[in-house]
């Protein structure tokens, strides 16, 4: 973790305000934050307690979002020059500016870059007056949070509707950043802010138009899982969503997590079916909830089932105890999510919990295992337990996520180690769904965001590219304000694109693309029931071979 330098310009106090007044204009409208990025030296802005600003051109760029500067919170709070608040307590620091609110907004969203380590929490609000950071008295409060945050620059962002659009529009408020008197200022603690934009619209992510590079032509498909009904099929389509195939229909009509083979010539699925398998048992009861592994070709034909759970049954239903008597549960077994380690070996977890009669589910352990990628009938070696959600580059390093008593955060493991030690690469549970690109150097992953509150129902998530030579600077690439959530990524083969599924509030979800470069995202599919996605990792030439839908 970067230490925050001593080198900072501290604000010498509380100044006046030039208060503009505008009104909304045609094409992009205008930031109502004078000087949002510090470049002119904080004159617009006004600090107590210390704040300060980091000059990129002394404590490096790193602290900084863009250009020379950037506003520095958390650092020697000590409350100095901050004035004494209505409820009688004193911040320990504030940072803000006097702003108006046109009268006829249609949204407000309000935005700004920051970096943070733990050890403080902030407040930010629109407010009535110049020290009152109590709604009730006028404008809103646009959330909080904590400092322990993962590393490097992100994007906090709330657009104000309705109500609390209504509590600040045709007003005059002072957006500002507190440091209440009861938060803690721990001596590591710090919080970078830049690039701050109070703006009269509605700013959400919003779709851009498909880039050329992705037109449909055959090369590059992807390997798509469709909701049908109750029903998941695999799918084969072209990066346009054009040219859409059916592959694969399952054992029992679900199908799951897709993965193509590093020579883009076969698929391996997760395959939902039940144990015992392929006969099932004569008594129904004792036909438990399984999977299996299938591998198919690229046309959908010569299936195999490489691996196959095998739960094991518990007590029978319904139970009826006596005296002395408990109910034994079902041991149900499944594999989640799994991914190529080479051409001829899968890697994946296998999760397991108990099950009882009236359905309750008790229990849950985890463990990644490697397997050949051709049937056998010996029980896979483990890799890594208490462990999830494995991917792995060519280089034979498998990152996954922690399960139950293993420390929160990302782990790596190298496969082809003669003694496999599982590393925490990033610590705690922001970071799921780690995905390595294809030069087996960056990995992708998706972050639970602070914004706009620290309440878990509104926050917004995030896709993040690391470096794995450099832990301490990911980028944000995607703020996923225009959904509910995003999951499953899969890279491009040229590494300068990703898919990812986003989710609605509604349950709908459909396929994304992103341009990595520029932060660009738009659709692929648009009929709401596209689950998850694989993107072929070779380029072939556009043929289409005859279909083997099984």
């Amino acid at each position: 973790m970067y230490r925050l330098p001593a080198s900072l310009v501290l604000f010498t106090g509380v100044i006046l305000f030039l208060v503009a007044t505008f009104s909304i204009a045609q094409g992009q409208p205008q930031n109502l934050i004078q000087d949002g990025g510090f470049e002119q030296g904080a004159i617009n802005w006004a600090g107590c307690g210390n704040v300060g600003l980091v000059d990129a051109q002394v404590s490096g760029s790193e602290f900084v979002y863009a250009g020379r500067y950037a506003a520095a919170l958390g650092i020697d709070a000590d409350g100095s020059g901050c004035p004494q608040l209505p409820n009688l307590t004193t911040p320990k620091q504030i940072l803000q500016q006097q702003l108006s609110i046109p009268a006829n907004a249609p949204a407000v969203t309000v935005s700004f870059w920051y970096r943070a380590a733990a050890g403080t929490a902030v407040d930010m609000f629109l407010a009535r007056g110049l020290y009152q950071f109590d709604p009730s008295l006028g404008g809103v409060k646009l959330g909080s949070f904590a400092t322990d945050l993962p590393p490097g620059w992100q994007l906090y962002r709330t657009v104000l509707t309705g109500e609390n659009l209504d509590r600040v529009r045709g007003q005059t408020l002072f957006f500002s950043i507190v440091i209440q008197s009861d938060a803690p200022t721990e001596e590591t603690a710090y919080l970078l802010v830049d690039d701050v934009r109070v703006v009269a619209a509605d700013q959400r992510t919003r779709a851009s138009p498909l880039p050329p590079a992705l037109r449909g032509d055959g090369s590059r498909p992807l390997a798509v899982i469709r909701r049908e009904g109750d029903s998941r099929f695999l799918y084969r389509m072209d990066t346009d969503g054009g040219n859409r195939t059916l592959l694969y229909r399952g054992l029992l009509n679900n199908v799951r997590n897709p993965v193509w083979s590093p020579d883009g010539q076969r698929i391996a699925v997760v395959d939902y079916n039940t144990w015992p398998w392929p006969v099932p048992d004569p008594d129904p009861q004792n036909n438990l909830l399984a999977s299996a592994i299938t591998v198919l070709n690229a046309n959908g034909g010569g299936g195999q089932q490489v691996f196959q759970t095998q739960s094991q049954k518990g007590s029978r239903c319904p139970f009826v105890g006596v005296p002395g008597q408990s109910e034994v549960p079902s041991q149900i077994l499944r594999v989640n999510h799994l991914a190529w380690l080479s051409a001829d070996q899968l890697v994946f977890d296998i999760v397991g919990f108990n099950q009882f009669c009236n359905g309750q589910v008790t229990g849950g352990a985890a463990n990644i295992h490697v397997a050949p990628a051709r049937p056998n009938n010996t029980f896979p070696p483990t890799l890594a337990a208490a462990a999830v959600r494995p991917t792995a580059n060519r280089n034979g390093r498998v990152l996954f996520e922690h399960f139950g008593g293993r420390t929160s955060g990302i782990w790596e493991v190298v496969a082809t180690s003669s003694s496999p030690t599982p590393e925490l690469l990033l610590a705690g549970g922001r970071e799921t769904q780690p995905v390595w690109s294809p030069d087996s150097r960056r990995f992708a992953v998706v972050r639970d965001t602070v914004s706009p509150s620290a309440d878990a129902s509104e926050r917004v998530t995030a896709i993040m590219v690391y470096d794995r030579d450099n832990l301490a600077l990911p980028r944000q690439v995607l703020f996923a304000d225009h959904g509910r959530s995003v999951r499953s990524i899969s890279w491009s083969p040229n590494g300068a694109y990703l898919a990812y599924t986003l989710e609605q509030a509604n349950g709908q979800s459909d396929i994304w693309w992103l341009e990595i470069a520029s932060g660009a995202t738009g659709p692929i599919t648009t009929d709401g029931v596209s689950l998850e996605a694989s993107w072929r990792p070779v380029s072939i030439a556009s043929v289409y071979l005859p279909m083997v839908i099984r």
